[in-house]
């Protein structure tokens, strides 16, 4: 197995603070600004009745861009860097917030990227993201729907297949990136014995491909924590689903065996998670009433959200916190709280350079969206390949 690099305590991350030796066995890379702080959530929300809301910043995970994916990516792409890899390869939609977490630090740390997207429904903050993809030096390959994203994949690897390649999953979900939720649930776990937070009862993320809930659940197990997770399904059934999670939870369980972390049976974690799908509405990517309530509810205490992920979740702990009950409910707040600057070195890597990506039609049902500034001007959407082009409404 190979060995991760050595870090004092107060750079490594508290999967190896609690088991030393697992260090020299799961490769790791410091990016994340760790730990982050876990805060009570003043609310103002009628009848609240005895439950304590905390919330947990991982909005404040990093920079120049935080979120959770970058405590998965400190995984991945440890593990990638240990293979020799020199290209990273992943997919999501036109305003994945994992393919953006992965340009940046791939990029940052010397990776070629290539990004495989499907459309959703346009905003400005997807037309931002999609931009900030190209500008900070990515590679677009276009997909014309989700379900096309392993024939996306596999076209994207046999184009690169004289380079070391490294397929980060979709959403960083597969069991090493869950390792950096494992190492998340310790942290809180952390906190909590150091008196910085109440003994949780449940806690609420974004259930997409349930890295995330995996990761904490197998956490809490191991640090003898009753607590519970709701992983709010923001996407189709064939990404969020009891058999991804059992996967995921299995997977990661045998890499910490592996690697000497004395982890629970697979169940143990597994019967933690609750699936909830109460507020998904009328599919991934488009908002609801309930999600924007509550995203207007989180402003005004200082919270920004996103009105298709984390806003679905944080209209479930709203939900829940209204009914009769005791006890602290956490909300895992894993949007980035900042976003990347464009770059304006006229060397950037331009993806025009790169392959072309399969030619596919114009996104059904793409709404227009105002144009921002920045990485959102049109010289910007001109550089793109043409099927971006295109989704973007671009002539």
């Amino acid at each position: 197995m190979m060995e991760s690099a050595r870090y004092s305590d107060e750079q490594t991350c508290a999967l190896f603070r609690r088991y030393p030796g697992a260090a020299r066995r799961l490769p790791w890379l410091p990016l994340a600004t760790l730990p982050t702080p876990v805060e009570p959530l003043a609310l103002d929300v009628a009848g609240v009745d005895g439950v304590r809301l905390w919330i947990k910043r991982d909005d404040q995970s990093g920079l120049p861009y935080g979120g959770n994916k970058v405590r998965k990516l400190e995984f991945l792409l440890a593990h990638a860097r240990a293979l020799g890899a020199t290209r990273l390869v992943t997919a999501g939609a036109t305003g994945s917030h994992h393919a953006l977490a992965t340009t940046v630090y791939g990029r940052q740390l010397g990776f070629d990227v290539t990004l495989c997207l499907f459309p959703q429904p346009l905003t400005d903050h997807v037309r931002r993201v999609l931009l900030l993809d190209h500008a900070l030096g990515a590679e677009l390959r276009w997909t014309p729907r989700m379900e096309t994203i392993p024939l996306a994949l596999f076209r994207a690897r046999h184009a690169y297949r004289k380079e070391r390649i490294f397929v980060v999953a979709p959403g960083g979900s597969d069991p090493i990136g869950t390792l950096g939720y494992v190492s998340a649930g310790l942290e809180l776990a952390e906190q909590i014995e150091a008196g910085e937070a109440p003994r949780v009862e449940e806690v609420w993320v974004a259930g997409g491909t349930l890295g995330t809930a995996a990761g904490l659940a197998v956490a809490f197990a191991l640090a003898g924590l009753e607590t519970r997770v709701r992983a709010v399904r923001i996407t189709s059934r064939l990404v969020a689903n009891r058999r991804a999670l059992r996967r995921l939870v299995a997977g990661t369980v045998r890499l910490l065996h592996a690697a000497g972390v004395p982890a629970p049976p697979p169940q143990a974690a597994i019967g933690r998670v609750r699936l909830s799908h109460e507020q998904l509405g009328d599919g991934y990517g488009r908002p609801t009433p309930q999600a924007r309530d509550a995203a207007e509810t989180f402003a005004a205490a200082g919270v920004v959200l996103d009105q298709t992920y984390t806003a679905k979740a944080a209209a479930d702990f709203l939900a829940a916190a209204a009914r009769p009950g005791s006890g602290a409910h956490l909300f895992w707040h894993t949007l980035s709280g900042v976003e990347p600057d464009a770059p304006n070195d006229p060397d950037a890597p331009d993806a025009l350079d790169a392959p072309d990506a399969p030619d596919a039609p114009d996104a059904p049902d793409a709404p227009d969206a105002p144009r921002s500034s920045g990485a959102s001007d049109g010289a910007g959407i001109e550089a793109l390949p043409g099927p971006f082009r295109r989704y973007l409404g671009a002539t």
